[in-house]
């Protein structure tokens, strides 16, 4: 082996070697979060350290303690409760009675404090949305939120028109939340071949009117050249005229006629893109954004 590869190598292993594993940035993560929670109180971004670390690692029951912590000090009980039964539970399972009886006296601090809705909705098949998160029908007799802040409410069935209701509740409060999803839906259309059959329009109307101007050129230029008024000479160029630039006008104006009637025809058709219920991406050839139908 050469000395320049066996450098490569050596750094390559070397990288690997100083690499870290899910499990140590898990680790790092949390720690950086312990740190934020404790020692700099800052507990908003505590929580982002703490929820990065539960993707790395979502069995680690201390972060779920810390969780529980983190959007407690935010009061977000309700998310800080829900990450504290996980807790308790992970730890029961794990035999973590330390871990889980911490868990346990938070939850039983935070029970009186935690608001919840009672949530109504038809048809009985809708789906329910709270801030964009589905909410099981099992959860639809108390589904406890954070308070103080204003939470989106959905309801949504196929075809028919989305209902969305905003709420704000305090702690402690218990609410009833009807949603009624009752009006049909308007399907949403997107023209993907607008801009092309538009070209193929101008493309063709270019063309056929190349095609008119050469017939009535073609007509002077005979006319020209059958006329006995006119020396040979100006006859010979009548007919130059109409062979030369009146076959070059005829040809150019045949390939793009035909170029745009291509266009045109194999342009996409409009299709629908939504059943109505929900915004949709809107890709076009002239333009990209949302479609959406309905009542604003």
């Amino acid at each position: 082996m050469s000395m320049g590869r066996a450098v490569v190598l050596v750094c390559v292993l070397a990288g690997a070697a100083l690499a870290e594993t899910p499990q140590q940035q898990a680790d790092k993560l949390f720690a950086e979060g312990r740190e934020l929670l404790t020692a700099k109180n800052d507990p908003k971004a505590a929580c982002e350290r703490f929820e990065a670390a539960i993707r790395l690692d979502p069995t680690a029951t201390g972060t779920m303690l810390n969780l529980g912590l983190c959007y407690e000090k935010l009061d977000r009980i309700a998310t800080s409760i829900a990450w504290f039964r996980k807790a308790a539970n992970a730890a029961a399972e794990a035999h973590l009675d330390e871990y889980e009886a911490a868990a346990k006296e938070h939850m039983d601090k935070l029970k009186p404090r935690v608001p919840s809705i009672r949530i109504e909705v038809s048809p009985p098949d809708a789906e329910v949305r709270i801030d964009g998160e589905r909410v099981s029908p099992t959860d639809y007799g108390k589904k406890e939120i954070d308070p103080r802040i204003e939470h989106e409410i959905t309801a949504r069935a196929p075809g028919m028109r989305k209902v969305t209701e905003k709420v704000t509740i305090a702690e402690g409060e218990t609410r009833t939340v009807s949603l009624s999803v009752t009006e049909a839906a308007v399907p949403v259309y997107v023209d993907k071949g607008k801009g092309r059959r538009r070209g193929g329009l101008i493309l063709a109307g270019v063309g056929v009117g190349a095609l008119i101007f050469t017939g009535v050129y073609g007509l002077v230029q005979r006319d020209k050249f059958f006329d006995d008024s006119l020396t040979m000479a100006e006859q010979d160029k009548a007919k130059d005229n109409l062979r030369i630039f009146g076959t070059t006008t005829f040809i150019v104006g045949l390939a793009t006629a035909t170029t745009g009637a291509i266009l045109y025809f194999t342009a996409p058709r409009r299709e629908q893109v939504s059943d109505g219920t929900a915004f949709a991406p809107l890709i076009t050839n002239d333009q990209i954004g949302l479609a959406a139908s309905g009542r604003f």
